[in-house]
């Protein structure tokens, strides 16, 4: 059994039988890199279990330095998963006041990388982001996850149709590298501020890979964008398998 609880926007913990995932982990009241403070919507790490972190890109609403002070403090030598556009050295680490120790246990995915643990029970591959950075495909203890970051369709109102076409080729290439595999759970962006075009990359996504539940994420606090998607055609035949996700810190089973 897993345990799903959303943290905010795009941040999601995955409790595991022997591993804590936390993906895109974002506080909206941790700015900058300042120096940590508390996160008051923290997931708990449970003692004994790896802490394993995931930041998708360097928009800061997917990538605070102050969530690796978080991790730094709650676990013993958790592990890092970055989007190859997150570059981070020695001395700006030990100028925010952290170990440059910890850039051993960094590992940065340039897209169509992949990682696998010593033992093989841990592998990671990435798809190319259609935004910056990368999408993560991570298979442990018997589960398989996606967490989309910024892949997505983003066609805009404003766009040339040209940008608008390339968008869509571009999103479609990287997800039919995944079209037909099973996933558990998948983080996927449902973002209302496409207007006419939000649906269009959950659409694509759900009508190509096979998936037990998916929980719309990037939603900018307009949580009814979830309900809205359920009406429309795609949204309709997929959504048993859609997650309600509302409230900050909701835990799923």
């Amino acid at each position: 059994m897993s345990r799903v609880t959303y943290l905010y926007h795009s941040g999601f913990a995955v409790e595991l039988q022997e591993r804590m995932l936390i993906f895109d982990y974002y506080d909206p009241d941790q700015t900058g890199d300042r120096v940590y403070s508390g996160r008051k919507n923290a997931p708990v790490v449970p003692e004994g279990k790896q802490l394993i972190m995931f930041f998708s890109h360097k928009h800061p609403d997917h990538f605070q330095l102050s969530a690796v002070r978080w991790a730094e403090k709650v676990s013993p030598n958790p592990i890092y998963f970055l989007g190859n556009d997150i570059r981070l050295n020695a001395n700006y680490l030990e100028r925010k006041g952290l170990s440059a120790l910890i850039l051993e246990r960094m590992n940065r995915m340039a897209a169509g990388g992949g990682y696998e643990s010593p033992r093989k029970d841990f592998r990671v591959e990435t798809l190319r982001s259609t935004d910056q950075g990368a999408a993560f495909l991570v298979y442990t203890e018997g589960t398989a996850i996606y967490h989309a970051g910024d892949l997505n369709d983003w066609r805009w109102e404003g766009e040339s149709e040209e940008w608008n076409t390339r968008m869509a080729r571009d999103y479609k290439k990287e997800i039919d590298k995944i079209a037909g595999k099973h996933f558990d759970m998948a983080f996927v962006p449902l973002d209302p501020r496409q207007e006419g075009n939000y649906h269009l990359g959950m659409d694509y996504f759900l009508q190509n890979v096979d998936v037990d539940k998916v929980f719309p994420m990037h939603m900018w606090d307009d949580y009814d964008v979830i309900q809205r998607y359920k009406q429309t055609e795609t949204g309709s035949l997929f959504a048993e398998k859609i997650v309600d996700v509302s409230d900050k810190n909701r835990e799923f089973s």
